[in-house]
């Protein structure tokens, strides 16, 4: 028994030894075949693999004495295969069924993190914080992998699984000049500059709550300070400036109308809006006729290396688009879209037609009392007929004969028309509204050295607005109805001009850019009354031109921490006013270490062209802004004085951006700023504005969140108005505003949910309201109003939804890469008003209400204000959409 337990003893410590016992190895770029040969004759170990998987590895190690389990490490790492220990005389090899990488700067050699990278137009995973990415269970040998990020130039790679993860280097792009400090600042696809402006790319934008295609006009409106009161997409107030303070550019043509269907779908084709800059303060010297935001859209200028294509269709419209390269220099970009409501009617539609053809609610004085309202002309979808339809244009064509030169030619056609009649008692209204804009660009950059280039730009726009409105009642007695009443409003503007900018690096840390600008603006508006019966026309027609030249000049001096200061001037002339004015503007910001970043700009602008309010002629009373010229008498300059300065917070995953600023405008009128009630005389008055925007971004590998708030204190001050206090709430002064937003991607699926909130606006209240007859037995409402902007309407706020899921669509040898989404705006479809306008007349009334006969020589204080209308818009209520798309 003891011999037997010592001969067990004895083999079991002899086998432990021999398996720890130490080979001596030396190999040289040898086959993986001959080391396993080579392991195979030294040892008991017996290696099983297939040939096909070690063909074409290769082993190099240095001479030396190891063991089996310190071996097998080695030639796992340099093989990139698994070597699994399955007994202590087998080794089985098989092959990792993975594809990996580290992406790093080709210059610095450092991680990129967060970097886009996707393999054969599938699946798409982003870099960790050390640039490190791997894309598991890989079906094929090979993956094409297409890295992206931006700043540098985009790098497309074959790799093969199994392989060891090797690095892979991203060039910075040449042509960036502004560096950016924080790379998905809102989400991915939305950046933020050094100089404090705001990058949007389309093609990187990240899935946004409520939303099922990548539209520029909404996406900003989740920046803090970038909002609108009505749900729009063009009534977008930036800082508190109102929307026709907000300069709009489209590959360097000036547009003057953003919107589809009274403003609620953006112009922009999401196919043809590549890029754009978003300026909410520390503004350019070469940029000007605006005095609050900047928003520059580009439809790019690259050549595509090979034909590519794609189409959309979404519940209110189809789009396509086609990018084809001529040559190695030259390419053709094409971009086309229709809405279809006038063929099938969508639940997104139906939802937007309740939001814009609904215009009356329970309206109540400050007391809570209805008001009866027996001349009020209410409507909704039920009661009333539309036929609407959109469409617009876009191409581009870009040469660039060499490296020194680059040329492009870009133009767009919009056109938006709406056919809407109603039935009202014994009266038939009819209205049509068509408006289009037209536009052409030239773009010359040219680079004389590696510190000198010069970009000169042409431009034509054109834009057109006509409505009319159709009174059909039977005036005579005898049953039949006549036309009665005619009203027209038409505003055309052209606009054309160029612009010269020389840029020249002085020193490596110095940059100064001269430049000289040069327009010519002709703007008609006609405003007629027509009554056919008694043959009476009442009509008003003015036309203004005006003549701008402009010189500008700035000076950019960047510290070597990545600081900057930027000094500018822009000195210009209007004919329209025949003044010179200056503008000057500076913008500083300053690294505290590598987290903190002090800011500050200060600016003066000023704006020659602004929108006043009219609503004498229209029935729906939407999109009813004129656009004027200012002649500093009956429509004044606009102008602001602004200062903003705050802190940014960035540290690996974590921003935070707070910025407090103080703007002052002058030159606003009554008829200019959209007041709930109704003001006959124009008067002049400016407005203060004081707010706060706060941003704070977190990420969690593919899941972020983000939140906004801004605070907004915008005062009014109209000297010359009766029974109003020195100072009131500003008609966009929305005290509060927050949204929170947070989205998740999960392999091929997208998900995103987001919350706002906002208090009401300010409205002027009803006091009294007392019906009285008048001498034809009708009922005329006499109405008393409270002091202007006293009161506010409710808080608003909803809950939105989006998902996208990408897919892949064989079609011969080529893939097709699609996507499917759905959104949801409005979840718990709570509607509530947005906006509330009052209508009212003056008529002459003795004091038993009977009226007196004629109006001549009556002074308003005679006259009794009698309230005609009241018109409220509410809010989108549940609003689903859907997505299906397509690109090559």
């Amino acid at each position: 028994m003891n011999q037997r337990l010592l001969f067990v003893f004895t083999f079991l410590v002899s086998m432990v030894c021999y398996t720890q016992e130490k080979l001596t190895i030396s190999y040289t770029n040898s086959s993986l075949k001959e080391v396993l040969t080579d392991v195979e004759s030294k040892t008991t170990i017996l290696f099983s693999y297939a040939q096909e998987v070690i063909a074409s590895k290769s082993i190099t190690l240095p001479q030396q004495e190891i063991t089996i389990d310190n071996l097998l490490p080695l030639l796992e790492t340099q093989t990139g295969l698994i070597f699994e220990k399955v007994s202590s005389q087998q080794v089985i090899i098989t092959q990792k069924r993975i594809i990996c990488g580290y992406i790093i700067d080709a210059t610095t050699k450092k991680p990129i993190p967060f970097a886009t990278v996707t393999i054969d137009n599938d699946q798409s995973i982003v870099s960790d914080d050390n640039g490190y990415f791997n894309f598991k269970d890989i079906s094929s040998t090979t993956g094409n992998i297409r890295i992206s990020f931006i700043g540098y130039d985009e790098k497309n790679i074959t790799l093969s699984i199994g392989e060891p993860c090797t690095s892979i280097e991203l060039n910075l792009l040449s042509s960036v000049l502004d560096e950016v400090v924080v790379l998905g600042y809102v989400t991915s696809g939305i950046d933020r500059n050094k100089d404090g402006s705001i990058a949007l790319d389309s093609e990187k934008l990240g899935i946004l709550p409520g939303l099922v295609s990548p539209d520029i006009a909404q996406s900003i409106q989740l920046i803090p300070g970038i909002s609108t009161l009505d749900e729009s997409a063009t009534g977008i107030q930036i800082r508190g400036g109102s929307p026709d303070q907000n300069l709009i550019l489209y590959d360097d043509i000036k547009l003057y109308n953003t919107g589809y269907f009274y403003g609620m779908f953006s112009l922009f084709n999401p196919f043809a809006t590549k890029k754009a800059t978003i300026f909410r303060s520390g503004t350019s010297a070469s940029y000007g006729d605006r005095i609050s935001g900047i928003i520059d859209i580009s439809s790019g200028e690259l050549i595509p290396e090979k034909t590519e294509g794609g189409f959309e269709i979404d519940g209110l419209s189809v789009n396509g688009f086609v990018k084809v390269p001529l040559s190695q220099k030259t390419a053709v970009y094409a971009f086309a879209r229709r809405s279809y409501s006038d063929i099938v009617e969508t639940p997104t539609y139906q939802s937007y037609e309740d939001k814009i053809f609904t215009n009356f609610g329970i309206a109540r004085d400050s007391n809570g009392n209805v008001l009866e309202l027996e001349t009020d002309d209410d409507f909704n979808p039920e009661t009333s007929n539309n036929d609407f339809s959109f469409a617009d244009v876009n191409a581009k064509l870009i040469l660039k004969p060499n490296v020194k030169n680059s040329i492009s030619v870009s133009g767009l056609y919009t056109r938006n028309r709406l056919d809407f009649d109603f039935t009202g008692g014994e009266e038939l209204v009819v209205d049509s509204l068509i408006t289009q804009n037209k536009g052409l660009s030239v773009n010359w950059k040219h680079k004389t050295n590696e510190k000198q280039q010069e970009k000169l730009t042409a431009y034509f726009s054109e834009y057109n607005s006509f409505y009319q409105n159709d009174e059909i009642k039977d005036e005579t007695g005898d049953g039949i109805l006549d036309l009665a009443e005619v009203n027209i409003r038409k505003n055309d503007i052209t606009d054309l001009g160029m612009k010269f900018t020389s840029t020249s690096s002085i020193k490596e840390t110095q940059k100064l850019t001269l430049g000289y600008e040069l327009s010519y603006t002709d703007l008609n508006v006609i405003i007629s009354k027509e009554n056919p019966i008694d043959a009476e026309i009442e009509s008003s027609e003015q036309d203004d031109d005006n003549l701008k030249n402009a010189v500008f000049g700035e000076y950019t001096f960047n510290f070597k921490n990545n600081g900057f200061i930027n000094t500018g001037i822009r000195l210009v002339h209007y004919s329209s006013l025949d003044d010179f004015l200056i503008e000057p503007r500076i913008n500083l910001e300053y690294p505290l270490n590598n987290r903190f970043r002090i800011k500050t700009a200060i600016e003066r602008r000023n704006q020659p062209v602004s929108q006043l309010v009219e609503f004498n002629h229209t029935e729906l009373r939407l999109e009813n802004e004129l656009w004027r010229l200012s002649d500093d008498e009956q429509f004044p300059l606009l102008s602001s004085n602004q200062i903003s300065g705050g802190i940014l917070y960035h540290y690996k995953n974590l921003n935070i951006d707070v910025d407090a600023y103080y703007k002052e405008l002058d030159g606003l009128t009554t008829f200019t700023n959209g007041f709930s009630n109704p003001l006959e005389n124009l008067e002049e008055g400016k407005s203060t504005i004081q707010g706060l925007d706060l941003l704070v971004k977190y990420r969690w590998d593919n899941y972020k969140i983000w939140a906004g708030y801004t605070y907004n204190n915008i005062t009014f001050q109209f000297p010359n108005l009766q029974d109003t206090p020195f100072k009131f709430p500003g008609n966009n002064d929305i005290t509060h505003s927050f949204r929170i937003s947070n989205t998740l991607q999960l392999k091929k699926w997208q998900f995103s949910l987001g919350w706002q909130f906002r208090t009401g606006k300010p409205i002027t209240p009803v006091n009294s309201y007392e019906i009285k007859i008048d001498a034809d037995g009708e009922n005329a409402g006499v109405v008393n109003f409270g002091s202007v902007n006293s009161a506010k309407l409710p808080d608003f706020h909803r809950l939105d939804a989006s998902i996208l899921y990408d897919l892949n669509i064989k079609s011969g040898n080529k893939t097709l890469k699609g996507q499917l989404g759905l959104s949801f705006l409005n979840i718990y479809n709570r509607v509530k008003p947005l906006n509330l306008i009052y209508k009212a007349e003056r008529k002459p009334l003795d004091d038993g209400g009977i009226p007196v006969e004629g109006t001549t020589g009556s002074t308003p204080e005679e006259l009794e204000l009698i309230l005609e209308q009241v018109i409220q818009r509410f809010s989108l209520g549940f609003t689903p959409n859907a997505v299906f798309r397509l690109s090559f």
